[in-house]
């Protein structure tokens, strides 16, 4: 399990050297140095209690030094005679949420103190950490320190940039293999002739700086014409080179075309179709004013692939060129509007966003119903509080709230043993006092991801699946089977967490025969047991001891 972490880093770390910015020429990636970013404290000292209450445990007595013995009676006698405060000394309070099934807690301090002890609930503007404000604050230019997401999001652009970079060069040596294969060696009298007699009469068909990069300049001779009878430059899907790389060239004029006039058309193969002689009375003539810039809207099979094709808002493509975190101000310009003309027509486009202006928080920290009944019932931190009265829930109250929210549509009567909160409260509340960090599984398919300090620190190392054990006598007297599960369904859900570097658990709780509901809480979650099975896939070339 040790090894998990480490490989998932070194391959982050690997990524990390990536290219950063592409030159023109293509054979030259240039890498960007991060810019230096003030570091705050250290991990560990930030989550350094792995809970929200605090613990005074005596020191630990070694028999085979008798000093310790000493020790262990001075901090009893020290905590006999100055008792220290009584625990939870901070009791934060949550709003239920009847939308979103959840409890909304809303006061900072209390967001932030429930995830660094113990990484209690995910923000609702965010994927896991509640740090939006801080996310929002960077992306204004009004907060120096970086965040997770920003880093993340940087690295997946390098390996996304270097990606694109190793299939443009894939797709150069294809060109120029095709190249080479399609020439043939000289065997006529004048083609013989032809050849060059030194060095100066070879003249490269590209330079280091054609489209997207271009291919490397192959040497030709100055006075020949073609090879297999195409031109200087020769054809690639039926356009000569000479002719794209005129095409590409920067144009700045007037042209004056005829509104509906026949024009020759190149008909198909590159033949060109037979021009129309016109009848009717000419039509009116239109000017059209094309883009200093002209931009290509062909692609092609043979095109290497492009970063930001998707990020064009019209569809159109740079050459080479990435517009992220280009301003609209110099896209316009790219599209051929001035800067004067943008500034009178968006005059408020430069007060839009003032130096004073004062940002809110409006995000808040959302725990799931497991979560906010363990802080409520097993460590007492928390207060729940009814939306339309204001008062808050009693752990009674709030156990009977979730159970009836846990069914969907919710129910208020004929609640059952196996009702899916009961369930899954019972493997969570095992797992966390065994110590794990308990986070909602949802995104690889499962019900429950077990840290071992908490995300910030490694990924998870195992993936819970909860699934109910009927093997009481009452429930085989009623004939009562839990869900059928295939060896199908088995091997794509171990498929997936193996892919993911995880550990699949199936944990089976073993569901008691119908309860009185005048029961406590504590008297009914005693009666559930977890049982843990760890499933792994068996290789034969690789478990063969």
């Amino acid at each position: 399990m040790a090894d998990t972490p480490s490989a998932v880093s070194a391959t982050s770390n690997l990524h990390d050297v990536a290219p950063a910015s592409v030159e023109s020429t293509p054979s030259q990636v240039k890498t960007s140095s991060r810019p230096h970013t003030p570091r705050g404290p250290p991990l560990h000292q930030i989550y350094a209690l792995p809970a929200p209450i605090r613990t005074f445990p005596l020191p630990t007595f070694y028999p085979n030094n008798p000093i310790s013995l000493f020790h262990v009676v001075y901090a009893w006698a020290r905590q006999l005679v100055s008792p220290p405060p009584s625990e939870p000394a901070v009791i934060y309070e949550g709003i239920w949420s009847p939308e979103t099934r959840s409890v909304q807690i809303k006061d900072p301090k209390s967001i932030r103190a429930l995830w660094e002890q113990g990484f209690y609930g995910k923000g609702n503007y965010s994927r896991s950490e509640p740090n939006w404000f801080k996310r929002e604050q960077a992306r204004r230019g009004k907060h120096e320190g970086h965040v997770a997401e920003d880093l993340t999001a940087q690295r997946r652009e390098e390996r996304k940039m270097m990606k694109w970079d190793r299939a443009r060069k894939e797709q150069e040596a294809i060109q120029r293999t095709r190249l080479l294969e399609a020439w043939v060696a000289p065997v006529g009298p004048m083609e013989l002739l032809a050849l060059p007699n030194s060095h100066r009469d070879l003249v490269p068909i590209y330079s280091s700086s054609s489209v997207n990069g271009g291919l490397v300049g192959i040497p030709t001779a100055a006075g020949l014409e073609g090879v297999n009878g195409t031109t200087n430059g020769a054809a690639l899907n039926g356009t000569s080179l000479s002719q794209s790389a005129a095409a590409i060239k920067p144009a700045a004029r007037v042209v004056v075309v005829e509104k509906d006039a026949p024009t020759a058309s190149s008909g198909m193969n590159g033949h060109a179709s037979r021009p129309c002689t016109p009848t009717g009375p000419s039509k009116r003539r239109k000017s059209v004013r094309f883009s200093p810039k002209v931009e290509s809207a062909t692609f092609q099979l043979s095109d290497p692939p492009s970063p930001h094709h998707s990020i064009q808002p019209n569809g159109s493509v740079v050459d080479g060129n990435s517009s992220i975190g280009s301003s609209p101000l110099s896209r316009s310009t790219e599209l051929g509007l001035s800067g004067p003309l943008l500034e009178s027509t968006n005059p408020s486009s430069s007060n839009s966003e003032p130096n004073d202006i004062q940002f809110v928080d409006k995000e808040h920290l959302q725990l799931c119903l497991e979560e906010a009944f363990y802080l409520v019932f097993a460590l007492g931190v928390l207060t729940v509080l009814d939306p339309s009265t204001g008062k808050p829930f009693t752990a009674e109250d709030l156990f009977t709230l979730c159970r009836q929210t846990s069914y969907i549509p919710p129910r208020q009567i004929n609640l059952q043993p196996d009702d899916p909160f009961l369930i899954h409260y019972a493997v969570y509340h095992h797992f966390r006092s065994l110590g794990w960090v308990a986070r909602p599984g949802i995104k690889f398919g499962v019900d429950w991801m077990l840290y071992n300090r908490g995300p910030v620190f490694s990924h998870a190392e195992f993936a819970v699946i909860v699934l109910p054990a009927y093997t009481d006598p009452w429930w085989k007297a009623e004939g009562r089977h839990p869900p059928r599960r295939s060896w199908h369904w088995l091997h794509t859900v171990n498929r997936v967490q193996s892919t993911a570097l995880k550990t699949l658990v199936l944990a089976y709780v073993d569901i008691p025969p119908p309860f009185e509901e005048s029961l406590g809480a504590a008297e009914i979650l005693k009666r559930y047991r977890v049982r843990e099975f760890i499933v792994k896939r068996w290789l034969s070339n690789r478990n063969r001891d």
